[in-house]
């Protein structure tokens, strides 16, 4: 990264519109170097130094609004995360949402191991319920059937073969949210997309990219890792206790949440392949991991 960092002038990577809102750049002179940031599937991100300090540019794709994602509650919901110590700084948002500037934070990157740790598990959960704690600001709730409605109906109209099947999933989507007590609980701020490269740290945990971000019940936070990361399944107890959700969701409401995000992630990759990119191995894989888990 160092090494990118001096060979990489920012214009080279970033256009000059969106390098003119990072702290310490001057048009026309060598003031900051860039690299891209490894990571997300979607948006591009950059590290960017100047003489003012280390910062992060992601400029966004269009075609995350396709696939849920709503860059103005995430500023809203970002910022409010890092108010509480939660997430970098926000330093710019662009007002059309096409590119955000934060303060870079350095630490270690999680790895997918991590998910089988129970300590850092424990960390993770309490990080989330910090998380749970912050008084959002008001936005929208999240509507998880309508945001499966939406997919269900790009995917269906695409595969008319398969929509026996699709309507089976949603049948059981619609027992799984009732089963899942989501009607019973405060609905909060949550992460909603707490992939290992979205966490930094340990002692001191910062969560990146609140693109999916949204105000909904805390068991989805938890539904997250497990769907993302199965290895952790082992250890859902621990999750719960650790995130004081033990007393408002048993066991059983998290497995009925966790099947709810394994469609949702589905769904999420089906739409990401119609709406155009190239599958890569490491997206077509994960797309039939999700499949499979689907029952």
């Amino acid at each position: 990264m160092v090494q990118d960092l001096a060979r990489s002038r920012a214009t080279d990577l970033i256009p000059e519109h969106v390098l003119a809102h990072v702290p310490g750049y001057a048009s026309g002179e060598l003031t900051a170097r860039a690299a891209r940031l490894h990571g997300g599937t979607v948006n591009a991100s950059f590290r960017v130094d100047t003489s003012a300090g280390r910062f992060v540019v992601r400029i966004h794709d269009p075609m995350a609004q396709t696939l849920g994602a709503n860059h103005e509650r995430e500023a809203q919901l970002h910022a409010a995360a890092a108010a509480a110590g939660l997430a970098p700084a926000l330093v710019h948002v662009d007002p059309e949402h096409r590119f955000m500037v934060m303060e870079f934070v350095a630490g270690p990157v999680w790895s997918t191991q991590d998910f089988a740790r129970p300590e850092r598990l424990v960390r993770l959960s309490a990080a989330l319920y910090s998380l749970h704690s912050v008084v959002p600001p008001a936005v929208a709730l999240f509507d998880i059937p309508a945001v499966l409605a939406a997919h269900h109906e790009r995917l269906a109209a695409a595969a008319p073969d398969e929509r026996r099947w699709l309507a089976k999933l949603m049948r059981r989507a619609d027992a799984a949210l009732a089963e899942s007590g989501t009607h019973g609980r405060p609905k909060v701020l949550v992460h909603n997309d707490l992939y290992h490269s979205n966490l930094i740290g340990v002692e001191r945990l910062y969560l990146l990219d609140w693109e999916y971000a949204a105000v909904t019940d805390p068991l989805f936070d938890l539904a997250c890792v497990l769907a993302y990361y199965p290895q952790a399944t082992a250890y859902a107890d621990t999750l719960l206790e650790a995130s004081r959700l033990a007393p408002v969701a048993t066991p059983a409401m998290l497995r009925q949440a966790t099947w709810l995000f394994v469609l949702l992630s589905y769904f999420w990759y089906r739409s990401r392949r119609l709406a155009g990119p190239s599958p890569t191995r490491a997206t077509d894989a994960a797309e039939q991991a999700l499949l499979a888990r689907l029952g």
